[in-house]
């Protein structure tokens, strides 16, 4: 009974020794399996990152073509609205024949109309590329139907008058009277916006009337003005 007993206790012992020999290993390995499951994770995280920047990158690559192929479309549709503009009125106008812009562009602009002209790009673009491409939507008194409305009136009447004149155009309100009053030398005039409508192509077109009072004495006038494909408006008639 006594040699079964120290049997058992050795055995014992010897798993015991057994165990603790073990655990290093078993700590090892448990390290070893959670390093190659940490580095399987970034892995995956490392893939899933190139694919979210190869789907970001391809998406941009997308929206540039499409953008590209908008502004393509958008310069043909320009491109194509100058020609039916052309064809219609002849010709397409700019500041060059305005002589007002061509006069008074030292002169006092109490209205602020070359000023705005000038930020806009209204007269740069048509100094450097002749038909304009301005992006305003400003007002061109050309030609003998615009320079016989103006032709007695100042510099600074004429700032008031084309402002008169781009405040009615681009309001978009039919009927419509627009007043202007020189305080310096007491000229004023009214500018009746008439209708709008799309002439055969498309193009926004209003009639207008404008009475202007020098001296007390009235001079009236009639015409009619086009939206060009730039966005500015000109006299047509």
């Amino acid at each position: 009974m006594k040699i079964q007993t120290t049997r058992l206790a050795a055995a014992a012992a010897t798993t015991i020794l057994a165990l603790s020999a073990l655990q290093p290993a078993t700590a090892q390995y448990q390290d070893r399996q959670d390093q190659r499951n940490s580095q399987y994770q970034n892995d995956r995280n490392d893939q899933e990152r190139r694919n979210e920047q190869y789907n970001r990158n391809e998406q941009n690559g997308r929206n540039e073509q499409d953008r590209r192929y908008e502004d393509r479309r958008e310069s043909d549709r320009h491109d194509d609205r100058s020609q039916l503009w052309q064809q219609r009125y002849s010709r397409i106008y700019t500041t060059n024949d305005d002589m007002y812009y061509q006069q008074c562009a030292r002169s006092s602009d109490p209205a602020g109309v070359i000023a705005g002209a000038l930020i806009g790009g209204l007269i740069g673009n048509a100094a450097g590329h002749g038909n304009g491409g301005a992006t305003v939507a400003g007002i061109i008194l050309g030609g003998a139907a615009g320079g016989s409305l103006m032709r007695n009136l100042s510099c600074e009447d004429r700032s008031y008058s084309y402002k008169a004149y781009y405040d009615g155009f681009n309001a978009g309100r039919p009927n419509q009277q627009y007043a202007w009053r020189n305080p310096r030398d007491g000229r004023r005039g009214v500018v009746q916006i008439g209708t709008y409508y799309n002439d055969p192509d498309g193009f926004r077109c209003a009639t207008f009337s404008q009475s202007i009072y020098i001296q007390g004495r009235a001079q009236e006038g009639r015409g009619r003005a086009c939206r060009q494909p730039d966005g500015t408006w000109a006299i047509v008639g």
